[in-house]
């Protein structure tokens, strides 16, 4: 899971540096060296951990990127703070996945297990598991980008890798068809896998900064 001391921030936090360009970056609650387990959350948690942090800091314009999960946080803060995002930048962005891409990845005895309040755990490699919660399914629900009916008209890139197995490479194709990201450029790179931390993916995203 992605975190703010992961090689894609540090190789940004390092680029900006250089470039003598802002950056700030943080982990949701749940994630990272943020207090709390994933578990206990869902996307409006975190898309409140986004809007608070910015309010706070009295950030009123910036270039959002956001990673999978990440980039659905950062198409919900778009979309409802358009003047306020002067360019949004998506990762492997896994807008709706809740819906879309887990449920139905579950079979019917996990998501009973899902509606009878327990955690479902999915072993995706040797090394890694994902926890899925009721709380991420209800507290997610509302937060769908398909049903929000705002636009966002400002530069919209979203990366995809071609050997992602996690969220298809013309997921968001889907934005095509609809004006809900009216300067949308969807952006393959063949090889790269969901993380899109390889130099090529890497090198690809900051042109954009």
């Amino acid at each position: 899971m992605s975190d703010m001391n992961g090689k894609k921030s540090i190789f940004f936090n390092n680029y900006c540096r250089k470039m003598n360009i802002s950056f700030l970056c943080f982990d949701f609650r749940g994630h990272g060296k943020s207090s709390g387990n994933f578990t206990d959350f869902g996307i409006g948690d975190w898309f409140s951990d986004l809007k608070s942090l910015l309010k706070y800091l009295n950030i009123n314009q910036s270039i959002l990127v956001g990673s999978s999960m990440g980039g659905w946080v950062a198409m919900l803060y778009a979309l409802n703070y358009p003047k306020k995002v002067s360019k949004l930048i998506g990762i492997a962005p896994a807008p709706d996945f809740t819906k879309e891409l887990i449920w139905k990845s579950l079979n019917s005895k996990e998501k009973q297990k899902i509606k009878s309040n327990k955690i479902v755990t999915k072993k995706v490699s040797n090394s890694f598991s994902y926890s899925y919660s009721p709380k991420l399914f209800i507290n997610s629900k509302n937060f769908f980008i398909k049903d929000i009916k705002k636009k966002y008209n400002g530069q919209t890139i979203f990366f995809h890798g071609g050997q992602d197995l996690s969220v298809p490479y013309n997921y968001n194709d889907r934005f095509y068809k609809n004006s809900t990201f009216l300067n949308l450029t969807n952006i393959t790179v063949k090889n790269a896998d969901h993380s899109m931390s390889d130099k090529l993916s890497l090198n690809s995203i900051i042109k954009y900064f």
